[in-house]
Order: structure tokens, then sequence, then C-alpha cells
């Protein structure tokens, strides 16, 4: 008997699991993971649970056998979503003209030698692309990004055929959101991630640099480890900045958001090979007013500038510093801004409403056979 729903991945993570979650209430048994490798062994080995052993997910990689399995559910499936791993997957599906979806963040990270090999190498394994060029197929691209489409639409691929997509990590909602935002620490900023050159950590201790050079009252604290944890801890000694910085390694998930609910201030620095970034919606959803670099992927889908949430030109110190002091000197921005992105993420981005509107988005497109407009903003809109 066929699936309804089939998700096709290289291993299940823990940003999928709320929306899978989201999928089997609707779903039942009707919904099933595909995980096409082993779960990555450099999470188990500081600590990660093997999330390919949840119940709903197929590890296609255990045999011979179950790899067939995977392959002829994938065939038969009302609907499949398939993500990080090469079309040709579903290239047989395709050529019956069953609807299919591509999930992806961005093709063009830079810079440009690899942007050419990626291409060429989807090239090479897309059995299906093209029925991404082609407009009458039911093939539709979700966009993990705002700028997904563009990429895709340059080489000619998913025009208007692209549907506002995303991460949805888990929600929390809390009793009372005023009260969280009120007992922040004062003049608080945060950032966390791995200490990565295109995350651009080295931003934080510039803009406390700055701030200090100001007068500013805060404290900044980094959540992290990586590549560049000596560059960054030489820059806090060399600039005298021990008293209002704090490297503190890396830490637990739960203890990050932690964090998150303690501070006023996220900073996310990366550039534009940060094709979502999940930390955006998990400090959104604890109440931070969140200063984002514009080329990051969920910047134009999750924010609104000056609404509920700050945006700053890519790798400018100068206009991250303006809008920090800005946002420090207006306690009362900090409210409103911290309360419209948890809103946000309850209202809109979250991945029980993604679910529902997919499934709705995926009827409505078998039924018509052609791009439809459910929404005008959030998941499942079209681009």
């Amino acid at each position: 008997m066929s699936k309804k729903l089939v998700f096709v991945s290289n291993y299940f993570n823990h940003h999928q699991r709320a929306l899978a979650e989201a999928f089997v209430k609707i779903y039942g048994e009707d919904y099933v993971f595909i995980a096409f490798t082993p779960f990555n062994q450099k999470r188990l080995a500081i600590g990660y649970q093997d999330m390919n052993q949840f119940p709903f997910v197929l590890r296609a990689y255990e045999s011979p056998e179950a790899e067939r399995e995977a392959r002829r559910i994938i065939d038969e499936a009302e609907i499949v979503i398939i993500g990080g791993m090469p079309v040709n997957y579903v290239a047989s599906r395709l050529k019956l003209g069953k609807i299919t979806f591509m999930q992806s963040e961005r093709f063009f990270k830079g810079p440009i030698w690899k942007d050419i090999m990626r291409f060429v190498k989807y090239l090479k394994y897309s059995g299906g692309r093209l029925q991404a060029r082609d407009k009458d197929a039911k093939f539709y691209l979700l966009c993990a990004g705002g700028f997904v489409a563009n990429d895709y639409n340059f080489c000619g691929l998913f025009r208007g055929k692209a549907y506002r997509w995303g991460y949805f990590p888990d929600l929390k909602r809390y009793d009372d959101i005023e009260a969280l935002i009120a007992q922040k620490e004062p003049a608080s900023i945060l950032w966390a991630g791995r200490f990565l050159d295109w995350k651009h950590p080295d931003l934080a201790v510039t803009l406390a640099k700055k701030l200090k050079a100001s007068n500013v009252n805060f404290k900044l604290k980094i959540i992290g480890s990586g590549e560049m944890q000596d560059t960054l801890a030489g820059m806090i000694d060399s600039m005298n900045l021990r008293d209002c910085v704090e490297l503190t390694g890396a830490l637990p998930t739960e203890q990050v958001r932690l964090e998150m609910e303690k501070s006023k201030i996220f900073l996310f620095t990366s550039d534009r090979g940060e094709g979502w970034g999940v930390v955006l919606n998990e400090a959104m959803n604890s109440g931070c007013v969140v200063i984002a670099g514009e080329k990051i992927g969920a910047a134009p889908f999750l924010l609104k500038h000056g609404y509920n949430g700050l945006i700053f030109r890519d790798k400018n110190a100068e206009d991250l510093t303006r809008q920090v002091v800005h946002t420090l000197r207006n306690p009362e921005r900090i409210s409103e801004i911290g309360r419209n992105a948890y809103e946000t993420l309850c209202d809109e981005w979250n991945a029980e409403i993604a679910a529902e509107r997919f499934v709705k988005l995926a009827e409505s497109l078998n039924a018509k056979n052609e791009p439809v407009t459910l929404w005008e903003n959030g998941p499942c809109s079209l681009i």
C-alpha cells in the first residue's frame, strides 16, 4: 500500500524532528522519512542521539532489501519531498507525473568556483533536471531561504514553481512572553554558533571594541567552538575586552536556549554561506531582538526590519554597531521587537502551521496541476 507522504534525505536530524512529528499527527503511519546514510558520526561522538532510530524513519542503508523497499516507497507514494539527495532518486516518479517537491537551500553560496562545481554536479546527478524546467511537470521547489528561488531561476529551473519554506525547530510557548522579555539581563548581547570564517564571530568582537570605545554599557557572551577560537581569544585579549566579553566555549543546545531567554540582543553575523540559520528561529522564539546579516538565508522570510528584528549590511561592522547602539538606547524598542519576533514564530513560522499548509498546497497542486497561491506570506506561499 502506498504512503501518503515520504520525505527523502541523507539522515534524520534534530532540525527536522518538529516538522516530522507534525506530519505524523496528520498522516500517522502514512508518513515515512527515508534516510539513505547513517547518522552523522561526528555528532554521535559529541553526545547527539542517533535520530535515524525514530519509528517513522526507514533506514535504507541497512541492507539491499531496505534500499529496494525505500525505492519502491518513493516510486509509489502520493507525495514526495526530497532534501539533501540527488534528484535522480525521484526521476522515475517524475516521469509518471507524480507530485514531487525538492527542498533546498540556496544554490550559490560562493566562492564562484565552488558554485560552478556545485551546478555541474547537480546537472550530472539530477535525473529530474528537465522536469525542473518543464512548467507542466508536477515538480516544485520548497525554498529553505530567501535566495533559493533566484539561484534556481538563474539556472532556468523551477520558474514560477517555488514556494517559501525553511526549517522549523521545536517551538516553545511561554505563559507570559512580556515577563520573559522584562527579566532579560540589562544590556545583554549574545552570539552563538560554530567559530567558522563565514559565520564571522570576529564581527561580534569588533562590535564590542567599538561599543567600549564609545562608553556604551553592555555585556557580550560568545558561545561556541571551532577553527577561529584562538583568533577570537587573541582579539579579546589584544583589545582589552575581558571585562565585557565572555567566551563560554560550546554549550548543550538546551543551555544555549536558556542563554537566549536571558539575552536582549542576539547577533547573527553570517554571510551568504548560511543557507538558513536555525538560530534565527530559536532567538526570535526566545523574544530576542535579532540583528542579522542581510545575506543569511532565513532573514528575508522571517524578519521585517524594524518590526520583529533588524537587518544590517553584509559583514559591515559600522552598520552593525549603529543598530546595536540604537537598540540599547531604546529599551522600549527591545520589548516591542522581541514580542513581535516571538509572535511571528507562534503565529506563522512553525512546524504545525507549515505541515498543515503543505497538505493543503499539495492537494491544490494535484487538483489544478499548476502553481497556486493560497497564502501571501509564510510557509508554502508562492514566490
